[in-house]
């Protein structure tokens, strides 16, 4: 029967594979998207228009029910190439991306695709249960219509380790309400209450402690794999515990934004090596891979680790 949610919220270290999808899983969703590319208007000296490049091409593929992490330092575009994916970019912009092998619909990918930002303004009186009914139902597609709005809802709060905490307030500056970090939770919760199979997230763990990353992560990893969501996650540096949660990395070098890594999680240090640029010993391989991609850095390797892209994974994720 797989592992249970309760289990894999208090044991984030099980792996991936022993996971097997709930009674509520959502449709599968896959993400392909090729030479996704941004570039925008600056004034020089004389106050003419000069093009700056933000983004360079991106391609890649996301399967369903991964949990993908988007990575890069500040500059490198990875909320851009976020936003791109997400459909939330206003301004105009390069490259085709595909749902199920499709050209992306835009009317309908509304209806399977949820965007949590940073901030996700609640009222301090709601409930926490009240506050995730409340886009179950808002948002409830009428062709799945059949499953009842308290009984997904009581998955969600499982699934976000907020069973508990059901009950109480959100809370503000007035009310005494949940943590941050459960806060957070309800956030993602929502997003996904919609029966959004893709899910986009934009820094959850940012201004969170190391224990409360960690449990929001291993939240996001359990919806991927038992309610079969593709979640693509902004996030900076992770502990290491907290990335081997996720199943891939998209690592972008800033000024312009270009693709530096884009492969399994599992194998990146193993592909930094291959590159002549070994993790070093008791570092974290994440901070380690930042390092090497950020300007000014002491270990700075952007353009050998663009060039190296270039050759050895650009072929294959084309």
């Amino acid at each position: 029967s797989g592992l249970d949610t309760a289990y894999l919220m208090t044991h984030p270290g099980v792996t991936s594979e022993g996971i097997r999808p709930s009674a509520f899983a959502l449709p599968p969703v896959s993400l392909t998207f090729r030479a996704l590319t941004f570039s925008m208007d600056t004034k020089d000296a004389q106050g003419n228009k000069v093009p700056k490049t933000i983004l360079e091409p991106v391609s890649g593929h996301f399967a369903p029910g991964e949990l993908i992490a988007l990575m890069g330092p500040s500059g490198s575009g990875k909320t851009t190439l976020l936003d791109m994916l997400a459909l939330k970019k206003t301004a105009e912009y390069g490259g085709e991306v595909w749902v199920n092998g499709r050209p992306r619909p835009q009317r309908r990918f509304r209806r399977i695709a949820a965007y949590v930002g940073q901030e996700d303004l609640m009222p301090a009186h709601w409930k926490v249960r009240e506050a995730v009914r409340f886009n179950a139902v808002l948002k409830q597609p009428a062709a799945r219509s059949v499953r009842k709005p308290d009984d997904w809802v009581g998955v969600l709060l499982e699934t976000f380790g907020l069973t508990e905490v059901g009950d109480s307030m959100i809370g503000g500056e007035e009310v005494r309400g949940i943590s941050g970090g459960q806060r957070r939770r309800v956030s993602l919760a929502r997003g996904v209450a919609a029966q959004a199979s893709l899910l986009f997230c934009d820094e959850p763990t940012s201004g969170l402690s190391a224990t409360d990353a960690e449990v929001c992560i291993a939240a996001l990893r359990t919806i991927c794999k038992r309610l079969c969501v593709t979640c693509v996650v902004v996030i900076h540096q992770p502990r290491a515990e907290v990335a081997e949660m996720f199943d891939k990395l998209v690592l972008l070098a800033s000024h312009p934004g270009r693709c530096v890594y884009c492969g399994p999680m599992k194998g990146a240090q193993a592909y930094w090596q291959e590159r002549g640029f070994p993790v070093p010993v008791n570092v974290n391989p994440t901070d380690y891979f930042m390092d090497t991609v950020t300007p000014g850095t002491r270990c700075d390797q952007s353009d050998a680790l663009v060039s190296a892209f270039e050759r050895c994974q650009k072929p294959f994720v084309d």
